[in-house]
C-alpha cells in the first residue's frame, strides 16, 4: 500500500510480456493502475489518482526502458480506487484491489498490406 515501485517479483514476467508483445509489430499498449479506498495524502501522492497513475507509469517506463517496446504505442492510466476487482471490505481483498492491468491491441495488418 502506498508504493508504486515495480516489485521485484514481477520483473519477470514483464519481461515474458514484452518478448511477445515485440513479436507482433503494430500493437498498442495501456497500463492501468488502481489502488484499494483507503484515502493517501503524501507529498509524494495527494491522492489515489496519483499513486494508481505512477504505478501504470512506472510498468510503462519498465516495459520501454527494459522491454524495449516502443513508447509511441505505450499509454498509462491512473483510475484511483474507482474500479475495484472486489469490495475493499478486508485486507486481502484492498491488496487484490492494489493491482496494475496491462491491456494489448493487436491491430491486423490487412492482407494487401502484408505482401
Amino acid at each position: 500500500p502506498g508504493d508504486a515501485d515495480v516489485k521485484p517479483e514481477l520483473i519477470a514476467t514483464l519481461h515474458g510480456i514484452s518478448k511477445i508483445i515485440n513479436r507482433t509489430p503494430g500493437t498498442k499498449i495501456r497500463v492501468e493502475g488502481h489502488t484499494d479506498n483507503t484515502p493517501i495524502h503524501t507529498t509524494k501522492y495527494p491522492s489515489n489518482w496519483e499513486l494508481s497513475a505512477s504505478r501504470a507509469l512506472n510498468v510503462v517506463k519498465f516495459l520501454a526502458e527494459t522491454g524495449g517496446i516502443d513508447p509511441s504505442t505505450l499509454s498509462a492510466v491512473g483510475y484511483g480506487e474507482f474500479r475495484p476487482l472486489v469490495p475493499n471490505s478486508t485486507k486481502e481483498n484492498r491488496q487484490v484491489n492494489r493491482r496494475i492491468e496491462i491491456y494489448v491491441d493487436y491491430n491486423q495488418i490487412p492482407a494487401e498490406e502484408k505482401k
